[in-house]
């Protein structure tokens, strides 16, 4: 027999493994405040064990964030844990039913601590703590290990059926939920106004809350810091010549982009930068350069943040070949792919149009990895150390939120009329 004591222990820690997997979802579409939480755990920026995992290449399976499948699968757990606590002599059945899908879990979960082990080389705490949730939950089912099969139970195939149901209902609200957050970060990133520093900016705010308890106060206090730095700031020399750009070739306002295929807020900028270079008039045009986040081709960086990001790049340089930069850019991150090797380069460059075989060629000549390394060494020049990195007119700007205010100032030391702000942008 179950102890009904150890069945509402085991509803209480699968409620707090759904509430952990829903954080790590919410840090994963970069939800300011839950970024801050995950920051005062894991750390921020490159220390942050939470963030290198959420911006793998293993932080997803079929495009559907891990955290997501936590979200389902605690949830679907716990119904059923709770209309077992209903069931009468089909408890234990269910309970049993439950313990076997923990053991299955955890065993995912081995797997997946040995990824960040050896694949990422960087720990998430919140993760390991919903494996910990995993473990207490086993030992809480523990003694139904050995009853009846669900099945074997009258009650069993109508509590099977309640339990299908509400997994089914647990699988469409996690699909929701994610597609709901991502479809706010685009919105965030949509007027490029913090897609990429929102994260740094929440947790900044935490740490400086006793200084600066007024949010509001604190944002001013940032923009005019940022504003501070931006024209207290060197004008760096940055090679364009052959570099792929959008927007008018004359454009008195010169953006440079240094980023990585792989990295997600460098997505949600290139979406920006698309609807945005539209409504510039042409004035301002954004270059792209490549700063791939992985060792094969960056021996500076302390580790591989995102494996496969070097391929990307090449393949990048390749295409602008074929005259075709942008169709490669648009095809990958519109579909980033999961640890991609050279197959999938390919692949990519045949659904962009290009030419696959001459690609490949190109993958392969001397000439490629030179141009991709003179790309890297002036990023280093400049300081670049993570991405996306923005100048404009050759000056670094300091927060990616602070893009648009910048140009205009950039726009008004240059004697042109403010652009357009695109709409919902402040």
């Amino acid at each position: 027999m179950l102890d009904s004591k150890r069945l509402y222990a085991a509803i209480v820690l699968l409620l707090l493994g759904t509430a952990v997997s829903g954080v790590l979802l919410l840090q994963h579409h970069g939800e300011p405040s839950a970024v801050s939480a995950v920051g005062q755990v894991c750390g921020e920026g490159e220390t942050s064990g939470c963030d290198r995992v959420a911006q793998s290449a293993y932080a997803r399976i079929g495009g559907v964030p891990l955290a997501a499948v936590g979200v389902a699968f605690y949830l679907s757990l716990a119904c059923l844990a709770l209309l077992a606590t209903q069931a009468g002599e089909a408890a234990a059945a269910a309970a049993r039913l439950g313990f076997v899908l923990l053991v299955l879990a955890l065993a995912i979960d081995v797997a997946l601590l040995g990824v960040q082990a050896f694949a990422i080389g960087a720990f998430c705490r919140l993760c390991i703590l919903t494996y910990a949730l995993n473990v207490a939950a086993l030992y809480a089912l523990w003694p139904a290990r050995r009853a009846p099969l669900l099945s074997a139970v009258p009650a069993g195939r109508l509590l099977g059926l309640g339990w299908g149901l509400a997994s089914l209902a647990s699988v469409l609200f996690a699909l929701a939920w994610n597609a709901g957050l991502s479809e706010r970060a685009e919105r965030r990133a949509g007027a490029v106004l913090g897609a990429a520093a929102a994260p740094g900016d929440a947790a900044e705010v935490q740490r400086l809350k006793a200084i600066l308890d007024d949010p509001k106060k604190y944002e001013e206090y940032l923009q005019q810091k940022s504003i501070r730095d931006f024209e207290a700031a060197k004008v760096q020399d940055i090679a364009l010549q052959g570099v792929p750009f959008k927007g008018d070739q004359d454009a008195r306002i010169k953006v440079v982009e240094y980023s990585d295929f792989l990295c997600p807020f460098c997505r949600a900028i290139a979406g920006a930068f698309r609807d945005y270079i539209p409504q510039a008039q042409g004035r301002v045009s954004v270059h792209f350069k490549n700063y791939p986040l992985d060792k094969a081709c960056n021996p500076s960086l302390g580790q591989t943040v995102h494996p496969g990001a070097c391929l990307l790049a090449q393949g990048a340089i390749c295409a602008g070949e074929q005259g075709r930069f942008w169709e490669f850019h648009d095809q990958v991150f519109t579909k980033p792919p999961q640890d991609p090797g050279r197959d999938t380069v390919l692949q990519i460059a045949s659904a962009a149009g290009l030419d696959a075989g001459r690609l490949g060629a190109c993958l392969d000549a001397p000439g490629t990895q030179s141009r991709l390394q003179a790309e890297i060494a002036e990023a280093h020049r400049l300081g670049v150390n993570s991405t996306p990195s923005v100048f404009i007119n050759g000056k670094r700007l300091p927060r990616i939120n602070d893009f648009l205010m910048m140009v205009d100032k950039e726009g008004a030391r240059l004697g042109l009329p403010p652009l357009a702000r695109p709409q919902g942008a402040r």
